[in-house]
């Protein structure tokens, strides 16, 4: 029987981790009642500024926060799977392994989870500068893929 590809499998993977967030902010920002959360536009300035209204400065920092790392996951995507398909091409003509993409989206994936869980907690700026080097390592991995990637293309 053959194996399922895991460069591949980490695509929906790191979509479910992109929503996560998403649906911590809103989960926090309900204080577990999520019926409570206007869904009619969500994104919507009225809607912050209810919430605004309704949460502690702690609470609605953290919802912020939440709700930043959503969008910076979904900002990251295209590279993410930019990347495996590029390593995936890649590996069609040296073979698995030659490019690293299994190693570097296990990699991304430990790494965008700690920048997720780095994200939502960290509340002061000295622990704000690791999730900034957790960005970096895995945008740089991901660049050296791709580099990697068009070399083995371009022969």
């Amino acid at each position: 029987m053959p194996s399922a590809n895991l460069p591949l499998l980490t695509i929906p993977l790191y979509y479910i981790l992109a929503v996560y967030p998403h649906g911590h902010a809103i989960f926090a920002a309900t204080k577990g009642n999520v019926q409570q959360h206007d869904n009619r536009n969500p994104k919507s300035s009225t809607n912050a500024s209810n919430l605004q209204k309704h949460l502690t400065a702690r609470q609605y920092a953290a919802y912020e926060r939440a709700e930043s790392c959503h969008r910076n996951h979904l900002e990251n995507m295209p590279l993410f799977v930019a990347t495996v398909f590029a390593g995936l091409l890649a590996e069609q003509r040296v073979g698995e392994g030659g490019v690293g993409l299994s190693a570097f989206c296990v990699g991304w994936m430990v790494v965008r989870t700690v920048y997720t869980a780095n994200y939502i907690v960290a509340e002061t700026v000295a622990w704000s500068y690791l999730r900034t080097a957790l960005y970096f390592i895995g945008t740089l991995w991901a660049f050296l893929v791709i580099g990697r990637a068009a070399l083995v293309l371009g022969s």
